[in-house]
Formats: structure tokens, C-alpha cells, sequence
């Protein structure tokens, strides 16, 4: 029988013995190890070199191993999917096309077209010729663009090289217009309020969030070319509640005018990485059954706008084209993501279930480009520059009811000034330069331009200076240059304006983990409070 010490007096024996050294300078085998080695029911083995009892009892592990050593020698010989055909085919597109703008970030941007340090991006086994490759991409017949997250997880260099004035990106130059090449652009005001931040929901409504849906009710009311976009339906409902006739028959006239728009329309703007599907779906049920019954079914949202999730995930995709949306913008991806996207003109594309192979719930996406949904970081790649047209930030105007400032003046030399006729062009010009530059990292020639940042718009002195300031270089612009439109815009008077006007790539995956800069990853909350997001799932 197999002698076996109780783990007592195995404990305190090795103990005992630690650092016992004989002459050779050996440690001693402690008396329980060597009992256990030598002794059997069939009588003493030490003298034996294979215990056949041992092996039936542990061998198995072993022979697992082995066929998990070989399987992985085979993968890694078998699952690249390029053979030498297909990179010599695709080295005869490459010199063919010549100087094309095609792969992977460390390029810098010269003019309009893209040079690159490294020419291939192989995807699924197909090439991806990037955006200007257009028909001559198709190999194997496929003539889309594949964009598959999962590889670029794995080939992607996700290095942060100083990219000059766009810091995280590249030198990028405008694109030319013209009335026969228009740009057209939709300055769209927005404020995004959490109802779950720094402060509870009821700190946030009564101190912020119910003077900024009074300052844009009576704003927009004062001239009908202003726009307004809002996503948290759970400050909505708060707020809605408390309004007189008067102010309830102004929203309406305001929805009805399309002034006023509600996007995603979800209950929150929820989280993507620690979420479910049916927490998911029951907030987005919640938003819009309020909206279906206090205002009617066709103010239902058929856009997205999620710009403040640390990441996304594929299932907000599928949740929204399931509820009947056209079109999503998305913000906080990785920005080597965002910067590769770019080099390839990719940020708009279809995004596609990993699972879904005809493409049945692909649905629009827009990724804006830069580090931010702020203002500096939203009207073209030089945030100094646009920082200059965040009219809040103008002394005296970006205020708290209380007195306190809210905005911070600029950090860069460049300071925001009020718009008069004095400086009109000079400053329209600064600013269409911005939005050409932002046109090039796109296919179409329409821009979005983000007016808003956490909470604003809190005073009607606030919301005059944007608005103001904006019609007067609309203006100017659209009067005084050939081939430009721009006005205060909704977010689906921008989809309805781009979608259809080229052919997107088709992209596969999520955008998880999300790094703002540096290797700042936005992972930490994935595991944290785990009894309260179980409590949360019950």
C-alpha cells in the first residue's frame, strides 16, 4: 500500500529540513518524498525505470500535450491563408496601380494621396488596396474592402509616433472645391450629459441638465436655421415632466420644424463592454416607447450617436439595425485604429457581424477621426485651430448660474475671438480650411462638424455666442465661396446627405480596448465592482 504522511507532519518534516545540505551540497529528499517514490502494493519499484502504474495514472496528460504541441506547429505553418501565388499577384496589382495609397500606418500624407512604409494589408486572405484602389482591389472575385478587426488585433503596430500638427494622425492637405467638386457641411450643436458621472442623476439635472434643455427650447426658437441634437431620454423624461403647455407645444413646433432631434433615443447612451444584449435593448426599448408615446412614431431616432463608450462592441451594431437604424456614428476607438482608418479614407464603412456572412445586418457607421468629441478636436485635425471657434470659451460668456466658469480659455496661441465684419474671412477661411482637411480623410464630400462637449449650452448667453458666431461665417462662406454649403445640421440630415454617395468597405469586429494616447488603455472598469455589476445582471 502506497505510504503517504498527512500533510502535517509532511509540513512540518520539510520545514525541518529546509537548507539541509549533506557534503555534495545536495538538499536532502525528505523520508515522506522517498516512501512515496519507492513504495507500491506490488512491492518496492525503485529499482525499476517505468512504473507502469504511474503511467496509466499521469500518462495521458502527457500524450495531451503532445498532440497540443503538434496541432500548433501545424497552425502556425497552415493559417496564414497567403501563399506564394497570391503575393506575387499581389505585388503585379501593386505595381500596376503605382504610388496608391495602401498600407499599414507610419505613412505621412502628401497632397491627397497617402505614402506608406508598408505597401500590404492582407485581410482573410484577401488584399486591401485601401481607398483609392476602387475596382482594382477585387481579387477573387470579391470587390469589397474587408476590414477585420480580429487581424489587425494581432498585426497592428499600434504605435504612437508624433504625427506634427494631428498629433496622433499625419500631415493631411485639403481637398480641392469647387461648383462642379461642392462640399457640403452640417455644423451640428450638441451637448452630451451623463446621467451617471461625477455626480448622481439628480445633481446633474438640477444643476446642469434642465438649464440646458430650457436655454436650447428658447434658443432655438429664435431663428429656425438653428439645430439641436439629443440622445439621454432619461433627462428628457425628467425634464418634460415638469414644463407647462406652452413649452411642451414649443418642442413640438421645434420636431416638427426639425429643429430639434432626438438620436439613438436610448434611455442612457450606454456602456458596450460590460454590458448585455438585453440590458442593452431593454434601455433602448425604454427611450423609444417614451418617445413613441409622448410625441408620436416618427420621431423615433433611425441614427446612432454614441460618442462617449469607452469602446464598442458589435452588438450595439446589431441592436441597432434590429430597431430599424440607418446609420451610427461611434468616437472612443483606439487611435492607431482611428489614424489607420484614416491613411485609407475607411472611417465610414458597413459594419458587419463577424457570424454574418450575406451581410444582412450591416449597417452605416461613422468613426470621427480625432482624439475628442470637443470642440477642438472636432472641426478639422489642428486642434489649436479649432479651439479658436468655441465661442463658449469667450470671456464672460461660458458661465455657471452660480458665476463660476465652466470653459477654460484655449491653451494654444491661437484664441477664440468674437466674429464680426471686421475679420469675417480671414477667420471663415481658417475654419473652411479645417473642414477640407477633415473631407480628405473621408469618400464623400460631405463633413460633419460637432459643435458641443460635456454639458454645455447651460446658458442662453452661451448658446447665443455659438449660434451667432456660426450664422455669421456661414454667411460669408456661402455667399463668397463658389462650391460651399454649410449650415447648422441634424445628424440625419448628414446621413441622409452621405449615405449612397460611394461604396463603403466592410468592416468586422469590435473596438475593444479603447487607448485615448500613449498605452492609456480604458480597461480597468472591465473587472472592477464585479458584486455590483452581478447585482446589475440579476
Amino acid at each position: 500500500m502506497t505510504t503517504i504522511r498527512s500533510r502535517q507532519q509532511h509540513g512540518s518534516e520539510a520545514t525541518a529540513r529546509r537548507g539541509d545540505k549533506g557534503k555534495t551540497g545536495l538538499t536532502k529528499i525528505p523520508p515522506s518524498y522517498r516512501s512515496l517514490r519507492t513504495t507500491s502494493r506490488i512491492g518496492d519499484k525503485r529499482n525499476h525505470l517505468f512504473d507502469l502504474n504511474l503511467f496509466l495514472r499521469y500518462g495521458w496528460i502527457g500524450i495531451i500535450l503532445i498532440f497540443l504541441w503538434l496541432g500548433g506547429l501545424y497552425y502556425a505553418f497552415h493559417s496564414t491563408g497567403v501563399n506564394s501565388t497570391k503575393l506575387i499577384e499581389i505585388d503585379q496589382l501593386l505595381r500596376s496601380r503605382g504610388n496608391g495609397a495602401q498600407g499599414k500606418s507610419g505613412g505621412k500624407a502628401t497632397g491627397n494621396r497617402i505614402q506608406h512604409s508598408d505597401p500590404d494589408i492582407i485581410v482573410n486572405g484577401k488584399k486591401d488596396m485601401g481607398a483609392s484602389a476602387g475596382k482594382d482591389s477585387i481579387i477573387d472575385g470579391d470587390d469589397h474592402e474587408i476590414i477585420d478587426m480580429r487581424e489587425w488585433s494581432r498585426t497592428l503596430p499600434f504605435a504612437n509616433p508624433d504625427g506634427g500638427t494631428w498629433t496622433q494622425g499625419f500631415d493631411v492637405d485639403p481637398i480641392p472645391i469647387s461648383e462642379a467638386t461642392p462640399l457640403k457641411v452640417f455644423v451640428v450643436p450638441h451637448s452630451h450629459c451623463d446621467p451617471g458621472w461625477l455626480k448622481t442623476f439628480d445633481e446633474y439635472y438640477e444643476s446642469q441638465t434642465k438649464h440646458i434643455l430650457n436655454t436650447i427650447v428658447d434658443s432655438l426658437q429664435q431663428d429656425q436655421r438653428r439645430k439641436f441634437i439629443w440622445a439621454e431620454i432619461s433627462f428628457f423624461e425628467k425634464w418634460w415632466n415638469e414644463q407647462n403647455t406652452d413649452v411642451k407645444d414649443a418642442v413640438k413646433m421645434l420636431l416638427r420644424n426639425k429643429q430639434f432631434e432626438f438620436v439613438t433615443g436610448g434611455w442612457v447612451q450606454p456602456d458596450e463592454a460590460n454590458t448585455d444584449l438585453y440590458a442593452m435593448e431593454i434601455q433602448l426599448q425604454e427611450g423609444h416607447d417614451y418617445i413613441r408615446e409622448t410625441f408620436g412614431e416618427e420621431y423615433i431616432p433611425k441614427y446612432g450617436w454614441s460618442i462617449d463608450p469607452f469602446g464598442f462592441s458589435p452588438t450595439m451594431a446589431y441592436l441597432l439595425k434590429k430597431y430599424g437604424f440607418k446609420g451610427m456614428l461611434i468616437q472612443r476607438v483606439h487611435y492607431a485604429i482611428k489614424k489607420e482608418l484614416a491613411l485609407h479614407r475607411q472611417l465610414e464603412f458597413l459594419w458587419r457581424q463577424t457570424w454574418d456572412d450575406e451581410g444582412e445586418h450591416d449597417i452605416f457607421t461613422h468613426m470621427m477621426p480625432f482624439f475628442s468629441y470637443d470642440v477642438p478636436h472636432s472641426c478639422g485635425p489642428d486642434a489649436a485651430v479649432c479651439c479658436a471657434f468655441d465661442f463658449a470659451r469667450l470671456p464672460n460668456v461660458g458661465l455657471d448660474i452660480d458665476g463660476s466658469a465652466y470653459t477654460k480659455e484655449c491653451p494654444w496661441e491661437f484664441k477664440v475671438k468674437p466674429i464680426h465684419q471686421g475679420n469675417v474671412a480671414k477667420r471663415a477661411m481658417v475654419l473652411l480650411d479645417q473642414y477640407q482637411k477633415k473631407a480628405s480623410l473621408y469618400r464623400s464630400n460631405v463633413v460633419i462638424a460637432p459643435v458641443g462637449d460635456d454639458f454645455r449650452y447651460r446658458t442662453l448667453d452661451e448658446a447665443q455666442a455659438q449660434f451667432e458666431n456660426y450664422q455669421l461665417l456661414f454667411d460669408y462662406l456661402n455667399n463668397h465661396i463658389p462650391g460651399v454649403s454649410i449650415q447648422f445640421g441634424t445628424l440625419s440630415e448628414y446621413f441622409d446627405a452621405v449615405i449612397g454617395t460611394f461604396d463603403p468597405p466592410i468592416l468586422k469586429g469590435s473596438f475593444f480596448t479603447y487607448a485615448d494616447q500613449n498605452e492609456d488603455y480604458w480597461s480597468g472598469y472591465f473587472t472592477s465592482r464585479p458584486f455590483d455589476k452581478a447585482l446589475g445582471r440579476r
